[in-house]
């Protein structure tokens, strides 16, 4: 069997997840679901000890930092409420009517398997002012406010492509030369990212058609960032 393959892949997620257990059956009784006593599940969370305790994710945002000087990085890592480490550069540019334009250039790495992703989500900011209260306590130093009110932050729905634009492709390569120097991680094929895994039962997944291999063995919700 092929690292990579199809047939490898879906042996990855049926490694770390149960089959069976319904969200139907569940028994909300109790202290522990069900899933969470199998040894797929214990498997999960020793993955995710092992990520968590090691050095290779420091050594990749310092190399960021590095490699990106003067760059806003991120880390988008939640830990255990799914299957990879995320990171990400952020820039924001100023849009004719006020609002401004947040764009990400983000990787999500696997703790599951040694596959990597990068793609991109753009998200406008509408600015919008509303008046402080006089009597409040000093006015926040948010956005430009000087005077009795400041600027807020209305935020559109991330949008998320796995194909980059080209104004950012230098960015994008330069992204996955650290993951794979940093790390030896290979890019997911992303050909198998729609596959579905009937019955399986991948805890963090909220969806109502069975998870795929990008949701097991990553995400379900990449686009969403700090």
């Amino acid at each position: 069997m092929t690292e990579g393959s199809l047939e490898s892949l879906i042996e990855f997620a049926l490694r770390f997840y149960p089959t069976g257990f319904p969200v139907e059956e569940d028994e909300l009784t109790e202290p522990v679901p069900a899933h969470q006593r199998t040894p797929e599940h214990a498997r999960f969370l020793a993955a995710w000890n092992k990520a968590l305790n090691g050095t290779d994710w420091k050594n990749l945002m310092k190399g960021l930092e590095r490699a990106f000087p003067g760059e806003g990085i991120g880390n988008g890592t939640q830990p255990y409420v799914s299957a990879c480490m995320r990171c990400f550069l952020y820039r924001t540019e100023p849009l004719p009517g006020g609002e401004r334009l947040a764009t990400r250039i983000a990787a999500a790495v696997s703790v599951l398997a040694p596959f990597y992703i990068v793609y991109v989500t753009t998200q406008v900011w509408h600015p919008t002012s509303t008046e402080y209260p006089m009597a409040a306590a000093p006015h926040p130093t948010r956005g430009d406010a000087g005077d009795e009110s400041f600027h807020l932050q209305h935020f559109s729905s991330p949008q998320l492509t796995f194909e980059p634009p080209a104004n950012v492709k230098q960015e994008v390569d330069a992204l996955e030369r650290q993951i794979e120097e940093v790390l030896g991680y290979r890019r997911f094929p992303l050909a198998f990212a729609g596959v579905q895994l009937p019955g399986l039962r991948v805890g963090f997944f909220n969806g109502e058609a069975p998870p795929t291999l990008l949701d097991a063995l990553f995400s379900d919700n990449l686009a969403h960032l700090p």
